[in-house]
């Protein structure tokens, strides 16, 4: 059994660092780094190394997480042979014995294996955390908000659930680049890993959380704070534009966005730069409504 990591990297070079160094640690086969056209000295640092196992890959523009993963996913479907593929951000460190516990815990019956991913500290990255049952109905988010421990699996045992986070998924390579369309570039960053796991979802995929596959995620956002402001406006407008992505079965309910859409605007006192956070709510909402897509904000930084 032979695994790939595939890592997208964008002006993080300390952390890329870090990255790579953790999964030469933990034995990958092959390590994909994918640089979304970095502006520092990633491109130099990358092109200087001489590791066997490594494959660079330097897109001509930063099209975010999304269309970082699905150009990776396109690569080695080309040039890589494997047999799973593990898919993480710069800002991610996978576990020294994570492919040791995966080799003694993989099962043919799930197309992917969603890893438990927690921040410095070792406390769960609530962001990355897969569904069991995604909130749909209004019961469902009703229950959600008094009870959510019933959506998202515990760490106690593996647990079956419908999405995938791209920090901290493992999965066969077959399905990957064979599916890699449904990773929705245009949406840049956040969501699309959401939307690809429900594209797989309805294609009859199963996935599996298993809490002994760690991660560490050196993450940005954690509890109400959202920084840089910027990041809200994906969060909103990607949310809005789920609807039309599937002609059926939608992810998430007009209802559900509606209430996504209030906490988000709920958080507004926790901000740091609260004008800035309301204009990015606001033209995320704008976006989302108008169908506009792609990377939208000053700087394009991911």
């Amino acid at each position: 059994m032979t695994l790939t990591a595939l890592i997208v990297t964008y002006n993080r070079l300390d952390k890329l660092k870090l990255c790579i160094t953790a999964s030469l640690e933990a034995g990958f086969d092959n390590i994909v780094v994918v640089n979304n056209a970095s502006t520092d000295a990633t491109r130099e640092w990358l092109d200087s190394l001489i590791i066997p196992a490594l494959h660079v890959v330097h897109a001509k523009e930063n099209t975010g997480g999304a269309g970082g993963f699905q150009h990776g996913a396109a690569y080695i479907k080309q040039r890589v042979e494997c047999d799973w593929v593990a898919l993480y951000d710069d800002d991610a460190y996978p576990d020294r014995e994570i492919i040791n516990i995966f080799k003694s815990r993989c099962s043919s019956t799930y197309s992917a294996f969603s890893c438990r991913v927690v921040d410095k500290e070792g406390n769960d990255c609530k962001m990355n955390k897969p569904f069991v049952k995604l909130p749909n109905s209004l019961k469902d988010n009703i229950n959600y908000i008094l009870k959510p421990e019933k959506f998202i699996p515990n760490n106690l045992m593996q647990s079956e659930c419908v999405t995938l986070s791209f920090v901290g998924t493992i999965i066969k390579k077959d399905v990957l680049v064979n599916s890699f369309e449904y990773i929705h570039s245009e949406l840049f960053i956040y969501y699309d890993d959401v939307y690809f796991s429900h594209h797989l979802n309805q294609a009859g995929h199963k996935f599996i959380y298993d809490p002994e596959l760690i991660f560490t995620h050196d993450v940005s956002i954690q509890g109400k704070s959202i920084n840089p402001a910027w990041k809200t406006y994906y969060l909103i407008r990607n949310l809005m534009l789920s609807r039309s992505f599937f002609s059926y079965g939608h992810p998430f309910s007009y209802f559900s966005i509606f209430l996504r859409m209030l906490k988000a605007l709920a958080l507004l006192p926790a901000q740091e730069k609260k004008s800035l956070y309301f204009y990015y709510l606001f033209k995320g909402f704008r976006d989302g409504c108008l169908g506009i897509t792609g990377c939208r904000h000053n700087g394009k930084n991911q």
